[in-house]
């Protein structure tokens, strides 16, 4: 119980009354590490490397005694070097191992942790999770904390409250910490007489000041403008009090509220004089507003050589230059600074320079920057302030200018920006909307938010008079992309017959391609008729879709039936269409029509090796009954050569080549003549003259084709 005892106190010694939880003091830290360099470096080269700290932890300990305060250095090292995840690794496993003795302090630690690493949820149920006798003033610090600093709502303030009455019944109010975190929180929901309330009990209890609590009550006092308590507090506690950055930025703000400028100028200089470089954002801004324009770039000259530089800091700068109409080093800063860096691209900045470009009448620079911004594929924030901008002069706004934007956004598969652009048109009213824009944003609204939200802006947001045969083909499209919306589709479809909207080819298309993914032959047959009865003329979509559903059902006859009627319109038919049809010869034996059809050379070689089989090899094929053949023909050779040289196959081909010895007496020119032209075609005249043939290709008729 002693020991206990001593280790309670010991470990109460290094607790410190900050926001942040620590758990040992720098200089404990610094013993406990230099104890053992080695177990450091093993730690350290385990994180370098992604490895588990805790396999480390575990080899140390089968050949050292591992040393209860070192674990503990171990997690605060962690901590203070921000990698809470493993801090938590090494907090689970100190109380699994059962390493040391567990004091409250321990679980303020490990609560801090799940908290930051798992969320307020889990820390509650972990704090749940300890005997109440365990519960000391540092866990319920530590919870406070927690609620304190989230209270966006009446549900965290509430449990601040209990917590904080619960800490008052146990007597644990013996600190300032807890009365801080309720100051912080009372002086963010600007409830004055809250924070009076707790520094009234503050005294009461005979807890004294310290200096986070005169920063809290001196912003409380400078956010309501109270320049007289405001000062008196501050004398009152100057000697025990480090002004922080916030809390002198606060009291300039109140001063130039006041008409206090002598004194607003001072508070910015005692601003400066702590050298914190997160305060320089702050001061540009400020000065700024005070009308310093040297101030605000000797300040950005501080910045811009820390590691706190960020967009936050372009924004104050670019932002007070052109408070101060310094729209030239506004822009110089934009366009050779900022542009340059590599910073996200942040739509605010932009927006800043295109609103002061506005203000001094520069409006096609404004348009200019507007467009490009709008364009870039780097933005990836809502580009609504940019619109806003836009829509200042609407006197000068060109409804074209506003569409080709849409356009090229959708050109550029910038679809939510374009989206953007179509609602913000649709919802300025500033001029008249024409189906084509009612289009575009149901097609991007399909794209961007779903085909829900789609059928709901149909419904709800175009009016009938705008729903013309585009607005319709559109809904009609959105819907044959997909067998589960078909009876939606035919509806469409029905009701586009009865406007009179089907007098074109792209709503035939639409249901002929659904049709063909579903194998419905008698629907596409119908289909096919309803356009020649319209002399609606087919188009290659058309043409693929309608042989592929008749090659699926190997259906040859009515297959062919419609390739000899489109034969002549020479369209080129899409690739599974053409791979469809050669499966269906394929089927049917029709090997030599299979390769001149595929549109794969993978599959002519496939073909071709079915094909040249000899009828030494195969007598009578069981599964392909059909195959019967004693030789293979030059017309057959001319066949396959000519379908791998279509597919751009040249080294295929000259294979085939290779293989082939001529057949019968009189010799076939025309299967040399097939490579031969294709190297001319080529301007390989080197190619031509080294072709492997047999010296009889040499006859007249055939030098007579080579030497042209």
């Amino acid at each position: 119980m002693r020991r206990t005892h001593s280790l309670e106190k010991h470990a109460k010694r290094f607790l410190t009354y900050s926001s942040g939880t620590r758990f040992f003091c720098s200089n404990t830290k610094r013993i406990l590490w230099s104890s053992n360099q080695a177990l450091q470096s093993r730690i350290e080269s385990a994180l370098d490397q992604k490895a588990g700290i805790i396999t480390v932890l575990e080899r140390w300990r089968k050949g050292n005694q591992l040393n209860p305060s070192l674990v503990r250095g171990i997690v605060e090292k962690l901590h203070d070097s921000h990698r809470l995840r493993h801090a938590l690794e090494v907090s689970d496993w100190m109380i699994e191992q059962k390493i040391c003795h567990l004091v409250p302090e321990d679980f303020a630690a490990r609560f801090h942790l799940i908290d930051n690493v798992l969320g307020l949820e889990k820390a509650e149920e972990f704090f749940e999770s300890i005997p109440e006798n365990l519960r000391g003033e540092s866990l319920y610090s530590s919870l406070l904390r927690s609620y304190a600093r989230r209270s966006t709502g009446i549900v965290d303030l509430d449990k601040a409250e209990s917590t904080f009455k619960k800490m008052r019944e146990l007597g644990l109010l013996l600190r300032p910490s807890p009365y801080n975190s309720m100051l912080s929180l009372y002086g963010s929901l600007g409830n004055r007489d809250k924070v009076d309330e707790i520094l009234r009990e503050m005294k009461e209890n005979n807890v004294e000041f310290d200096s986070l609590t005169v920063n809290n009550a001196l912003r409380v006092y400078a956010d309501v403008s109270d320049i007289a308590t405001m000062e008196k507090f501050l004398d009152d506690w100057k000697g025990i009090t480090t002004l922080e950055w916030l809390t002198t930025l606060d009291m300039e703000k109140a001063y130039v509220r006041d008409g206090s400028k002598g004194k607003a100028k001072e508070m910015l200089r005692k601003t400066e004089k702590l050298k914190d470089p997160k305060s320089y954002e702050g001061l540009m801004r400020l000065y700024g507003e005070a009308g310093e324009r040297d101030d605000v770039y000797r300040i950005w000259d501080l910045y811009k050589n820390t590691k706190e530089k960020n967009n936050e800091g372009f924004i104050a700068l670019i932002g007070s230059l052109l408070k101060l109409d310094d729209i030239n080093g506004a822009e110089e800063i934009y366009y050779k600074e900022w542009e340059c860096s590599a910073f996200e691209f942040d739509v605010r900045i932009p927006t800043l320079l295109v609103s002061g470009y506005r203000k001094k009448g520069m409006v096609k620079k404004a348009d200019r920057l507007l467009n490009k911004t709008m364009s870039n594929r780097r933005l990836v924030r809502p580009i609504n302030p940019l619109l806003e901008e836009y829509g200042k002069n609407r006197n000068q706004m060109k409804p074209s200018d506003l569409r080709d934007l849409i356009k090229n956004l959708c050109d550029s598969n910038q679809l939510s920006k374009a989206l953007e652009a179509s609602s913000w048109m649709g919802d300025i009213k500033v001029f008249n909307l024409f189906p084509e824009d009612y289009v575009a944003r149901l097609h991007l609204i399909e794209n961007v938010l779903g085909l829900g939200e789609a059928e709901r802006f149909f419904k709800n947001s175009i009016p009938e008079n705008m729903k013309d045969y585009t607005v319709y083909n559109t809904l009609l499209n959105s819907y044959t992309r997909s067998e589960k919306t078909l009876n939606k589709a035919e509806a469409v479809f029905e009701k586009m017959r009865e406007l009179g909207f089907l007098s074109n080819l792209s709503p035939f298309n639409s249901m002929i391609s659904l049709y063909s993914q579903l194998g419905k032959r008698g629907h596409v047959k119908n289909l096919v008729l309803k356009m020649k009865e319209k002399n609606i003329e087919p188009d290659s979509v058309t043409m693929s879709n309608v042989l592929k559903v008749y090659a699926d059902e190997t259906d040859i006859e009515t297959m062919e039936k419609y390739q000899r009627e489109w034969d002549d319109k020479k369209m080129k038919l899409e690739t599974r269409t053409m791979d469809a049809m050669a499966k269906a010869y394929e089927r049917t034996g029709l090997l030599k029509k299979a390769m001149e059809t595929t549109g794969s050379k993978q599959e002519v070689q496939r073909l071709w090796n079915d094909y040249k089989k000899t009828k030494a090899e195969i007598k009578r094929d069981k599964d392909r009954p059909w195959v019967k053949r004693s030789e293979i023909k030059n017309e057959e050779y001319r066949s396959v050569i000519r379908s791998l040289l279509n597919l751009d196959d040249v080294q295929g081909a000259e294979a085939i080549f290779g293989e082939w010895e001529p057949q019968g007496p009189q010799f076939d020119t025309g299967i040399a003549s097939l490579l031969i032209s294709r190297y001319y075609e080529e301007d390989d005249i080197w190619r031509v003259g080294t072709t492997r043939t047999p010296i009889r290709y040499w006859n007249s008729e055939f030098a007579n084709l080579t030497l042209l």
